[in-house]
């Protein structure tokens, strides 16, 4: 047995049930990400697209996908706060911007998380949805107590603008798709 080996049986035996939230939280919203963001979304884009054409289209996608988007976001922080657990490690990583520390990576990662608010918004906007960003800026660590007027702004801010920037995404993707299907379709 290695010497990393031995220190990963010791991390993962200490921080067993942690590893274990975070690996099912994690594995259970990337599913759910990849249904939503990656099936759904770009499904909705190019049938409204198809039917109401580039600009409308857009337009209409947007106009679907956002409040459900809302929804199921605002989903997430319900059961989030009934389960008063933090099965993403959204406060966790939170908690590091205020803490000093020697530890490389963790330090690498603090730099990130202080570079400031908007950098961290656009980022979990687009990376994550507006669940992520909400309970990233709401104040106060493991409280789990709803969302006040500044978290409301918050996710409906993250709301508007992660939803651009998929149908943004979609709408180019599902542009060059139909260009290459057009040029494909007229080579013979």
């Amino acid at each position: 047995m290695t010497v990393l080996h031995r220190k990963l049986k010791r991390i993962v035996n200490r921080h067993k049930k942690a590893v274990g939230t975070l690996a099912l939280g994690h594995s259970l919203k990337r599913i759910e990400e990849y249904l939503f963001d990656w099936l759904l979304y770009g499904t909705v884009v190019a049938w409204a697209t198809t039917v109401y054409g580039a600009v409308w289209g857009y337009a209409v996608a947007f106009g679907i996908m956002a409040p459900l988007s809302a929804i199921l976001c605002y989903l997430y922080v319900r059961v989030y706060d009934w389960s008063k657990t933090d099965w993403l490690g959204i406060e966790r990583i939170e908690e590091m911007r205020n803490k000093k520390t020697r530890h490389w990576l963790k330090r690498h990662v603090k730099t990130v998380l202080q570079m400031g608010d908007l950098p961290m918004f656009v980022a979990l906007s687009v990376y994550g949805d507006p669940f992520i960003v909400t309970i990233y800026f709401r104040k106060g660590s493991h409280l789990y107590n709803g969302l006040s007027m500044r978290d409301w702004s918050i996710f409906w801010a993250s709301v508007l603008f992660s939803n651009a920037y998929w149908t943004l995404r979609w709408a180019v993707i599902v542009e060059v798709v139909r260009a290459l299907w057009w040029a494909m379709s007229h080579i013979n």
